[in-house]
């Protein structure tokens, strides 16, 4: 398993998914950013702490699908990786962290009004969401994939 250099993995199904991962990823972040978006928690749970905790794994979900993916797609391009148990674990872990987060993110902005930055709290939490489909569709064909 020595260094290769492989831009066709790019066109590889595995390759494609995680490249749309990424930049849903960098979207999501740069909304996140430019809007200063929540993931609620204002008035839940009787305390302030349900805010920052809410805000943590919102920012550890987008996060987290930088931190999964962008490896993966360097291991297919530099090292000719096939798909493997470990693979699907963490698209399995990455969609779950989506889904939080982007649930958390609509249920935030849900009814708040029609300003801009509830439509750029609404468009982060429905992409997280639509990346999360994309995880599990990605940790779906690693499955098929070593089955053979």
């Amino acid at each position: 398993m020595g260094l290769t250099f492989n831009i066709k993995a790019l066109c590889t199904l595995s390759g494609i998914l995680k490249v749309i991962q990424i930049a849903l990823a960098f979207i999501c972040i740069a909304l996140l950013r430019h809007y200063n978006l929540h993931f609620g928690g204002e008035g839940g749970w009787g305390s302030s702490q349900s805010l920052l905790d809410r805000r943590l794994v919102g920012i550890i979900a987008i996060g987290s699908s930088i931190l999964i993916s962008l490896p993966l797609l360097f291991a297919y391009i530099f090292f000719a990786h096939s798909s493997n148990l470990l693979e699907v674990l963490y698209c399995f872990t990455a969609c779950i962290m989506n889904v939080t987060g982007g649930s958390m993110a609509i249920d935030h902005y849900n009814g708040q009004g029609d300003t801009e930055t509830v439509k750029a709290g609404m468009a982060m939490g429905c992409m997280m969401i639509i990346n999360a489909l994309v995880y599990l569709i990605d940790a779906g064909t690693g499955t098929i994939a070593n089955r053979k």
